[in-house]
Order: C-alpha cells, then structure tokens, then sequence
C-alpha cells in the first residue's frame, strides 16, 4: 500500500481520536464541575458531539485503507486468487461510487445549510465545522478505496497473484 497515503490516514485518525479526547474531557469536567459546584458548562453537548462528528470521520479513510471495515468472507475464502483480487477490485469501485455519492450529495446539503446560517443549538457553532471533517473524510475514503481498487486490479491481471 502507499506509504504516503497511510501516513495521511493515520495523521487524520490520530487528529480525529484526540478531538474525540477532548469531547470526552469536556463531559468529563462539565460532570464534575455539576456534581462539585453546581454549575454546568454551557455548550458541553455541542462540543462534544462536534468531537464525535470529527473523531468519526478522520477515522474512516485509515478504516478503509487497512481493510478494517467488516467482512463476510466464508464464501470467498474458496475463491481462486485471481477471481478473488478480480471481485475485491469490483466491491471497490462500488464502494468509491458510494462515498463519492455520500460526498457529493452531502456537500449539496452542507452548502444549503451554511448559506441559511445554520449553527448548533446551544452555543452556535457554525454547520461548517461539522460538515468540513465529514466531507473531506469520506471523500479521502472514497479515494482510499480507490487505492485499494487498482492494487486489486493490478493482482487480478498478473499471472500470479500472491
């Protein structure tokens, strides 16, 4: 696999698992702060489920990438490994297809909602936030799985696959 585009994938996934680190202290202080003093933090929610929306979506192109996502494989595990390489190329592409149309379509709406000027309900984080890290990580997944689809092909066209 590229080591450049894994080395991209794993930066993101970290950026994504230390903003949902943050998510978490913010609940964690706003908790105790309610439980110690009384007070709440105003926003705590909204942080945190923006913390959640970016750990999610860096995450997701370094799933694709490795592979990681959840197989059934028992029925193709028999397969020849030219048939096999030929099918995981195909199951690719369909997959690039389907988060190009997730990005596409998303970026319609992000730009619906930012032009009105919608913000998050408690304190007014602006949309933009939200759907910037969502757009851009299934944009790289879908290129991720694109990746995956010419490694793929490549094996299927050789006269020995590894």
């Amino acid at each position: 696999m590229s080591t450049r585009a894994d080395r991209l994938a794993v930066g993101l996934a970290t950026a994504g698992i230390l903003a949902l680190g943050l998510g978490v202290l913010a609940i964690v202080a706003d908790i105790s702060l309610r439980h110690a003093l009384g007070i709440s933090i105003v926003g705590a929610v909204d942080l945190t489920q923006l913390a959640q929306v970016w750990c999610v979506a860096l995450v997701l192109p370094l799933t694709f990438l490795r592979e990681s996502n959840i197989t059934i494989d028992f029925v193709t595990a028999r397969f020849p490994p030219r048939w096999l390489a030929g099918l995981r190329a195909t199951v690719q592409l369909l997959c690039a297809v389907f988060l190009f149309a997730l990005t596409f379509y998303g970026a319609q709406q992000a730009h619906l909602q930012i032009a009105q000027g919608d913000v998050s309900q408690t304190i007014g984080i602006a949309l933009v936030w939200y759907w910037m890290p969502l757009l851009s990580g299934l944009f790289l997944s879908a290129s991720a799985t694109l990746l995956l689809a010419w490694h793929e092909t490549q094996r299927t066209l050789m006269r020995t696959t590894p």
